[in-house]
This record gives structure tokens, sequence and C-alpha cells, in this order.
């Protein structure tokens, strides 16, 4: 009978012992899956993972497969990665983890994430021109796949012992003599797992690209007028033509017109890391349109070709937040800009005579704000403030040496990311300008006033790194 019992001990040992093998390779072998990181363009890094994770034998759910399930569970966009997406998501793929994390600049950050939301790593690579090196790649994965066993080995379930009881005692005789004690195999008591929060997704870490560069056209309207003795262009509109002082000019573009357009930005500390510096930069955009220009004015008039050059330079600031207008928090920005504007408007040189040139090169101060709303579309908003935007001397010339000016502009559209680097933009902008000129000019001898205003559609498609 002792052999009876030994020999039930042994075989007890042994399916206990099967049983939490099993369990760990079960845990082991579950799948995982490489969420979207954020600020990974093209998802290169994250196709990085993948390949790597499958080199290292673990079983990847594939981010478009991931996706399609989540569309067909009802999670759509964003949506796919709250806790709650995930946690269905685990059970209908069999995840034992997801993989989550950031692209800041030239390094990634991965964050190991059971499905019941408890962290299990953090880790840190260098990326180069966005991408891991092979060896960072093959790294990453086997730490993820440590961290995955190593969660799977720390509790072993309860049942799995516990299920081991009846065969031992199965193989003990009925009716045996209980002069010797049976062996039975107790179950070790539950340890109390300690309750973790749920460790929710990492705010996205969020930033400009460190070079941006454009190249497009842009249609505009212009009007301008001037005259002495008046209180504003729509007082000498409104006159009749007779009524009208003698050196008055009304001009305006028949039709739009249209030319071409570039702009850089420029955003070089980004380069650092995820530091508070990583918004400071330069902006600058260049454009030339050309125009056909209907005048009016003093028994003169006619229509003349006309040219249009616009520049600017501006150091700005842009402090990049998570705007928590959804589940998933939305990229945003608020940036503050100054620097120069530079604008001219020239008739061809037969017609100086009856138009002058305007020119006004000024400083102005700017807020831009920016809300990304999907990857294919952020809303963008921005005002200037023009700090005396006086024109040249040609005007002053023949209005008067002694003016008074003023300005602003603002500008509104969207703009995305299209595939790889490539983005597009499409912004709305106004521009005004009112002088007051005094003293005696060779057209006007006590003064008047000016006004000139610019709107217009301007259009881009870039690249951005």
């Amino acid at each position: 009978m002792g052999r009876v019992i030994l020999r039930g001990q042994w075989l007890n040992a042994v399916v206990s012992l099967c049983v939490l093998l099993m369990s760990f390779w079960a845990r082991a072998e579950q799948g995982v899956t490489v969420l979207e990181l954020i600020g990974d363009r093209r998802d290169a890094v994250r196709g990085q993972l993948e390949r790597s994770l499958q080199a290292k034998g673990s079983e990847v759910v594939k981010g478009k497969l991931y996706e399609t399930r989540a569309r067909r569970l009802g999670f759509r966009g964003h949506e796919a990665y709250t806790d709650a997406a995930i946690a269905a998501l685990s059970r209908e793929l069999g995840l034992a983890a997801t993989v989550q994390g950031a692209v800041s600049g030239p390094t990634l950050t991965v964050k190991v994430v059971s499905t019941s939301g408890r962290l299990l790593g953090t880790e840190s690579y260098p990326l180069k021109k966005g991408k891991l090196s092979q060896k960072d790649a093959l790294r990453a994965a086997e730490t993820i796949l440590t961290r995955l066993r190593g969660a799977a080995a720390e509790v072993v379930p309860q049942e799995s012992v516990e299920a081991a009881k009846p065969a031992a005692d199965a193989l003990v005789p009925s009716g045996a003599g209980t002069a010797e004690p049976t062996a039975k195999v107790e179950a070790a008591p539950a340890v109390p797992r300690e309750e973790v929060p749920p460790v929710k997704a990492p705010a996205p870490m969020m930033g400009p690209r460190w070079v941006s560069v454009r190249f497009g056209g842009a249609t505009t309207w212009r009007s301008y007028c001037a005259a002495p003795g008046i209180a504003s262009c729509g007082q000498l509109e409104s006159q009749p033509v007779e009524e009208r002082p003698g050196n008055y000019l009304l001009f305006g573009t028949p039709s739009p017109y249209s030319g071409l357009s570039a702009e850089l930005d420029v955003f070089p500390l980004v380069l650092l890391g995820d530091t508070a510096l990583k918004g400071l930069g330069v902006t600058a955009e260049l454009s030339r349109r050309w125009s056909q220009v209907s005048v009016t004015g003093g028994g003169r008039g006619g229509t003349m070709s006309a040219a249009d050059m616009y520049w600017s330079l501006f150091g700005t600031y842009r402090l990049y937040f998570p705007l928590p207008l959804t589940a998933t928090p939305l990229p945003a920005f608020v940036g503050l800009r100054g620097g120069v504007i530079s604008r001219s408007f020239e008739v061809a040189e037969e017609y100086q005579a009856l138009l002058p040139k305007t020119s006004r090169t000024h400083a102005s101060l700017g807020l831009d704000v920016s809300v990304t709303l999907t990857r294919l579309a952020r809303v963008e908003a921005g005002f200037l403030y023009f700090i005396r935007p006086q024109p040249g001397h040609e005007q002053k010339d023949r209005y008067g040496p002694e003016v008074s000016s003023s300005g602003f502009g603002f500008e509104v559209g969207v703009s995305g990311d299209l595939f790889g680097p490539l983005d597009y933009s499409i912004r709305y902008r106004f521009q005004k300008y009112a002088d007051t000129f005094s003293g005696a000019g060779t057209d006007w001898t006590e003064g008047g006033i000016s006004q000139e205003s610019y709107s217009g559609l301007t259009w881009t498609l870039g690249a951005s790194f």
C-alpha cells in the first residue's frame, strides 16, 4: 500500500507540473499587437517591430488585421485604441499584451501593456532618419517578449493545482488501511493579486516636423482707392462720379489673378527630443502673382498688367498639447510669431505715371492655432497685427510726405498628411492697409487717404520630415 501511495504522490506531482507548464506555455504563446505609434510616419517603425517580433517566434497580430476587426466591432478611427476597444479586441484576437508608444524626434519610446491595462515595462531606443537600426529592432522585440514571458510566469492559476487533486486521490485503492496516512497534494493558498489601476494609453508626444517644404499656387483679389478730402473708400464709391475729387483713384482686379508660392518651415530643436524648445523655429514664404488691373479716376482709366510680390520671414514658438475633445486626445498647438512682411504691387512701366507703385515692408506680430481632426485634416487659423506698415516713397511723393498707417491680416484653412512625407495645405488669407497722408505732394496739396486690401486662396503640396 505504501508503494501505491508513493506512486500516487509522484503521478500527482507530474500532473501538476504538466499543468503548470501548459499554463505557462499557453500564456507565453498568446498574441501581441503593435498599436499605432504616435508620430510614426508611414508606420515605418511599427512595421519594423512587427517583423522583428515575428523573427523572434512571436505570434503577431498585424496592425491592419487589428484595425479591420476593430471596425467590425464598431470601433472606428482613434476609437480603436481606447481601453474598451483594446479589451474587446484582445478577447477577439487572443492577445496577451499590446505594444504602445511614440516617436519623438530621434527617440522611440515603447510601452508593453497587458490587456488588463497593467504596465509591464517601458524602454527607449534611438532612431536614425525615423527608423530603428536592425540591431535595435531585434533588441526591442526581445525585450518585449521578455516582458511577456515574465508577466506570464508571475501568477499560476489556482484552478490548475486544484484540478490535479482528483487524479491523485483516484490512485489510492478504496478500503485501504489507515495505518499510514494518505498523502495528498495540498493546494497552495491563493496569493492576493495587487489591484493595479489600468494604465491608459500615454499622452501623445506632439511637436512639429523639423523641416517642411511646400510649393503651390495663389489666387488673389485686390482693391485699392486713394482720394483727397474723404474719410473712407466707401464714401468715395457712394459719390456720383461728377462729385468725386479730381485726383482720385479706384481700381480692382476684374477677375482673380494667380501666381506661384513657396513656403519653408524649420524647427531644428525638435532633433534634441521632446523638450520645451522643440516648438521654436522659423517660417518663410515667397510668392509672385501676375494680374490685369482695371483703373478709373480723374478722366483717366484703362486696363493694364501688374505684378504682385509678397514675402515674409517669421520667428515662431508653438506650444503643443493634447486637446481632450474625443476619447483619444487630439494634437493641437498655439503659436506666437513675430517678423517682417514685405508687399509690393507694380504696374507695367508705361502706366506708372497713372498708377503709383505701392510697396511696404513692416514688422508684424501674430497668433496661430491648429487642431488635428484626422490624419487628413488639421484646422488652422492665424491673426496678424501690422506694426507701422507705411507705404513707400512713391505714394508719399504724390499724396503727402507725412503718413499714418495701420493694418491687419488673418487666415484660416485646412492641411493634412497624404501619404509618406507628402502633405497639403489650403488657406484663405485677407490683408488690409489704411493710410492717412498729410502735407503737400505732387498730386494732393492737403493730403488724403488710401486703402488697400488683398484676399485670396493659397494652396500647396509639400513634404515634411
